[in-house]
């Protein structure tokens, strides 16, 4: 059953209140794992493809090289505005209602914006 874009976001703005925010022990916890995130994407940024491991010739080993930083550049900003926003206390609230985020869809996926439900009304949005 999909609940409708309206009626998931009623939910998250009734659930506001009964959400917490994050406490001290948490937010140590999720800025060691953006922490470890930062480093593994800046090691990355520096390790290329050996051209021997370009057999199947549909891209070569640099094509894949720039995708690869692309992607990686792409997750440290993002991890960089989580840092931002643990810095200005706004890391763990919805940019989009406000709602606290769930402390385990932070630690599956720390740079997270969104709380789960604005994320679903997102993504159908730019579909």
């Amino acid at each position: 059953l999909h609940l409708s874009l309206r009626r998931q976001r009623q939910m998250c703005i009734r659930d506001r209140d009964m959400t917490k925010h994050l406490d001290k022990k948490e937010l140590r916890h999720l800025q060691e794992i953006l922490n470890a995130k930062e480093i593994a994407a800046r090691i990355r940024t520096h390790v290329s493809i050996p051209d021997e491991l370009d057999e199947a010739g549909t891209a070569s080993a640099a094509d894949v090289d720039e995708r690869l930083n692309r992607m990686t550049l792409t997750e440290l900003a993002d991890i960089e505005a989580a840092q931002r926003r643990m810095q200005n206390h706004q890391y763990g609230i919805c940019m989009e209602c406000g709602c606290a985020i769930d402390y385990k869809r932070l630690q599956a996926y720390p740079t997270a914006k969104r709380c789960a439900n604005c994320q679903l009304l997102y993504e159908r949005r730019i579909r």
